[in-house]
């Protein structure tokens, strides 16, 4: 059937259109902390307690009144301070106790001198082999975070770090987002499962794999519909099932101007086309609409066009749906190490090889760097966006990159 003639939004269009029509609308639920790697957070976390609690050692060492070296540098040793075992005792003028990192320091003493920078004389005492500081190794009360601060904020992806740091504030549960239920299809007569035989003419479907894998990094709850084949009542049918159970379907091939070509065909017929062409390279055939209340993303069938656009264009909004704060992409500047060919029209995220060289980010296009080959990503340590203004970049120049994201390493 014949195409109307569309014009291309530029990437950043595209991009601002995504995520303004996108908004999160999950459900929260409480999960422990065991179960919450990788979930996004519902709600601000603020702290019920200062950190630290007390005011503690930073070094094992000894702990004595900052005043009384103004007049002594031998000092009486009275007792001991360890971790969850403080000291007790009365202090008197001039004394000084043994104490551990991480161990409170009695009110009245304010100064800690390291072991390795005392001396221990014959009847007991401490005598300082250097002249100490004011609060020398001593972590105040309060220091790190301050009672009722926000630590962790609405939208955060928990890993690690943030888990941990729940954990030290008391924390045995989170509030987060339900996770996103995102379905993916694979269409294109061509296209045959990884293990059967090819026919001629046919490949294998490598999509349906890549994709799912990346949005396992995502966290979601994936519901994989597998292939359907170049046809509008089949393609008709899956859509309307996965517009039913999912909140986001990722569909890879059928968005360009081929004569069976049905993935926009079906969606303008069922849903919505917000756009189906963007002004980059590669991947041009991007199509996001709606299915009822399901959000759609149509890939490109190009393996490299498909995970490209899944990473710049669709993974954002994903993530917005997912209940996530987005982030803009690092760039860092580098130097060319030789040409990268290209020509005017569309914003080009060619594929490179970084190395330094004499203190120097440079950058290298890898070898073979076809749209249909996914080993030019699996050779490529970043994406190198070239404006889409821009022609040949000689070696020389200077270039912005982008490391690889996580989720495709």
């Amino acid at each position: 059937m014949p195409q109307e003639k569309t014009p291309m939004l530029s990437f950043q269009q595209a991009l601002e259109q995504l995520l303004e029509a996108v908004s999160c609308q999950l459900q929260v639920q409480q999960v422990p902390l065991s179960q919450a790697l990788g979930r996004v957070l519902a709600e601000d976390i603020k702290s019920p307690l200062q950190i630290p609690a007390y005011t503690n050692a930073a070094m094992d060492g000894y702990a004595f009144c900052y005043a009384d070296a103004v007049n002594t540098q031998t000092f009486q040793l009275i007792g001991q301070s360890l971790a969850g075992h403080p000291y007790q005792g009365e202090l008197t003028p001039g004394c000084c106790i043994r104490i551990m990192t991480g161990a409170k320091l009695p009110a009245g003493l304010d100064t800690v001198v390291m072991q390795e920078q005392v001396k221990l004389t014959d009847d007991g005492k401490v005598q300082l082999c250097i002249e100490p500081k004011m609060a020398e190794h001593v972590r105040l009360a309060g220091s790190e975070i301050a009672k009722d601060a926000t630590v962790l904020r609405r939208g955060e992806r928990l890993g690690p770090l943030q888990l941990g740091l729940a954990a030290t504030l008391g924390f045995a549960e989170v509030a987060v987002y339900q996770k996103l239920k995102v379905g993916v299809i694979s269409t294109g007569d061509e296209l045959v499962a990884p293990g059967l035989p090819l026919a001629e003419g046919q490949l294998y479907d490598s999509n349906r794999f890549v994709i799912g894998a990346m949005l396992q990094r995502l966290d979601v709850e994936l519901i994989d519909y597998g292939w359907v084949a170049d046809d509008p009542a089949l393609l008709k049918a899956a859509f309307h099932r996965a517009a039913s159970e999912v909140d986001a379907l990722v569909t890879s091939g059928g968005v360009s101007v081929g004569d069976a070509d049905y993935t926009r065909q079906v969606l303008l017929e069922l849903g919505q086309v917000n756009f189906w062409q963007v002004a980059i390279k590669p991947g041009k055939p991007f199509a996001f609409g709606k299915l009822g209340n399901c959000w759609f993303f149509g890939l490109p069938g190009n393996p490299v066009s498909a995970v490209l656009t899944l990473d710049q264009l669709a993974q954002p909004a994903l993530r917005k749906l997912a209940g996530e704060r987005c982030k803009t992409p690092l760039q860092l500047p580098a130097l060319v190490k030789s040409k990268f060919r290209k020509k005017p029209g569309r914003l080009d995220f060619q594929r490179g090889v970084l190395c330094v060289t004499d203190g120097q980010l440079q950058v290298a296009p890898v070898a073979m760097d076809s749209s249909g080959m996914l080993s030019s990503l699996l050779a490529a340590d970043c994406l190198v966006p070239l404006a889409l203004e821009s022609d040949n970049i000689e070696a020389g120049e200077r270039v912005q990159v982008q490391l690889l994201s996580d989720w495709l390493r």
